[in-house]
């Protein structure tokens, strides 16, 4: 399993995300978190919700995959609720994977996406927890267009913060992989770049090449579009060989 790692603070003043990937026997973890509320509760929560993930899933090595995920969640969602005074908010998105024997595990709050690209298909595998997925069906009646939807639809449904998680987004039964399969974690920086109605040649050919960091790749594709809006860009991304 090849992973690869890039950010980007895009236009902002502060860069919000966090990640983390981490290597086992039996396969790769990576997480994605892209924090919100300031700086300072942002990035905090972001780095101690990826940093807390992978500490409880390393240590409960011996439960089943769901629970075990299930369980880093609610340990990193305690976590991040712990950094705030009760006058203070602060949160993140938090979207986690496990990469291992042929199979896909996922877990995810927010609106941070998942990507399979498979055969020259991108597919998104988790949900989407902002508003954005209700605009859509707006979309498809035709009383909205796309880029209004995603202009729209960033006010999040869920998020880590420390409150009861209403809606997770978990793999009851695993994702089978096949040889070429390149997984996909990201941070709404890459929205643009990855989310339009139909993609461009340019991104198809950034999502084929084999050669160097496909993170770096996407990064660069997103500082290519020149958006003077763009938000922070983390892109994770394992290969399944």
């Amino acid at each position: 399993m090849d992973a690869s790692v890039a950010q980007w603070l895009g236009k902002r003043e502060s860069q919000q995300d966090a990640y983390a990937v981490k290597h086992y026997p039996q396969g790769t973890l990576a997480v994605v978190c892209d924090g919100m509320g300031g700086h300072a509760q942002g990035a905090g929560a972001a780095r101690i919700a990826a940093d807390t993930f992978v500490a409880v899933f390393s240590d409960s090595a011996s439960m089943p995959m769901t629970e075990r995920m299930q369980l880093a969640l609610d340990a990193a969602n305690e976590a991040v609720g712990e950094m705030f005074a009760p006058s203070e908010y602060g949160g993140t998105t938090l979207v986690a994977v496990f990469a291992g024997a042929g199979v896909l595990w996922w877990i995810s709050v927010g609106d941070s996406p998942l990507f399979l690209w498979r055969r020259k298909r991108l597919v998104r595998l988790n949900a989407d927890h902002s508003m954005r997925a209700i605009y859509e069906e707006f979309v498809r009646s035709g009383t909205m267009t796309h880029a209004e939807a995603m202009n729209k639809g960033h006010m999040l449904r869920a998020a880590v913060t420390g409150e009861r998680l209403d809606m997770v987004d978990i793999s009851v039964t695993p994702r089978p992989l096949i040889p070429g399969d390149r997984i996909i974690l990201a941070s709404d920086g890459v929205d643009a770049l990855l989310l339009p109605p139909v993609l461009l040649d340019t991104t198809k050919a950034v999502l084929d090449n084999r050669e160097g960091s496909l993170a770096a790749h996407l990064v660069e594709a997103c500082r290519a579009l020149q958006d003077p809006y763009a938000d922070n860009a983390t892109v994770v991304t394992l290969d399944w060989k």
